[in-house]
C-alpha cells in the first residue's frame, strides 16, 4: 500500500535551475573556461561536484588543473546570492494536504546548505527524511540516495512512489526498484520515457498526487492515469 511520496527538489518542488545554471556560468567565466549549459539541465539531480566534474571533462579541462570542490564551493556562494525561491505554483498547498495522508521526503542531488534554505523558506516541517549530495557517498543515477531514505522512513520499496523530473532521478528511482512518476519541466518529455508515468505540467502533477488513493503504487499510477485521461 502507498504509504510514502518522495520528491526531487530543483525542477519539482522548485522552479530553480536556471539559477544554479547562471550561478555555476559565473564561475566558469571567472575560470575561463568554456561551460555547457544543456549538460547542466541533462544531469540534474546527480550530486553537484560529479556535474563539475563533467562540465570540466566536456571542456576538455583536466581535473587537476581546477579543484572541483572549490568550486562547487563558490557555486553554492554565487547561488545563495542570486536565487530567488520560487516554490511552483500551488505546490506548497498541496504538499500541505498530502503531509496528512502520506510521509514525505526530498531526494536532492544538491548540497546541503542549498536545500535547507529552500525547505525552511517555502516547505517549512513537511518532510520527514531530507536526503542531500552530502549525505551519499554515490549519488544519482546510482540508487543509494532512494535507498537511504527508504531506510530512514522505515518503508519498503513497494509502498513508495518518487517524483522527479530528470533521467538521473529516474534511473535512480528506477534502480532501487521504486515507482516513478515524471513531470517535464525543463526538458522535452520523450527523454522521461523510463518513468511510470510523465506529466507535461506541474498542474497534471498536483491534480495526479491529490487524486492519489492508498493503494499499491502501481495501481495508483493506473488508476490516476486513467482519471486524468493520460
Amino acid at each position: 500500500m502507498l504509504k510514502t511520496l518522495i520528491f526531487d527538489m530543483d525542477g519539482v518542488l522548485l522552479d530553480s535551475m536556471p539559477y544554479h545554471v547562471q550561478a555555476m556560468q559565473h564561475i566558469f567565466d571567472q575560470m575561463g573556461v568554456y561551460m555547457d549549459q544543456q549538460l547542466i539541465y541533462e544531469r540534474e539531480g546527480e550530486r553537484t561536484i560529479e556535474i563539475v566534474r563533467r562540465l570540466l571533462k566536456k571542456a576538455g579541462i583536466n581535473d587537476n588543473s581546477f579543484d572541483p570542490k572549490m568550486i562547487v564551493e563558490k557555486y553554492i556562494g554565487e547561488f545563495s546570492k542570486i536565487v530567488e525561491l520560487h516554490a511552483f505554483e500551488s505546490m506548497p498547498e498541496c504538499l500541505e494536504i498530502l503531509s496528512h495522508r502520506y510521509k514525505l521526503a526530498v531526494v536532492s542531488g544538491a548540497n546541503r546548505p542549498v536545500v535547507q534554505k529552500v525547505l525552511y523558506n517555502l516547505y517549512p516541517g513537511l518532510f520527514s527524511v531530507v536526503i542531500t549530495g552530502d549525505d551519499i557517498l554515490q549519488g544519482k543515477p546510482a540508487p543509494e540516495p532512494y535507498l537511504k531514505a527508504l531506510e530512514m522512513l522505515s518503508v519498503k520499496n513497494n509502498e513508495c512512489i518518487v517524483i522527479e523530473n530528470a533521467p538521473v532521478g529516474i534511473e535512480a528511482a528506477k534502480a532501487a526498484e521504486l515507482c516513478c512518476v515524471a513531470v517535464a519541466t525543463y526538458i522535452e518529455p520523450h527523454k522521461l520515457s523510463e518513468a511510470d508515468l510523465v506529466l507535461n505540467n506541474h498542474d497534471l502533477l498536483i491534480d495526479f498526487l491529490l487524486n492519489l488513493r492508498t493503494n499499491t503504487p502501481e495501481a495508483c499510477i493506473k488508476e490516476c492515469a486513467h482519471l486524468l485521461k493520460l
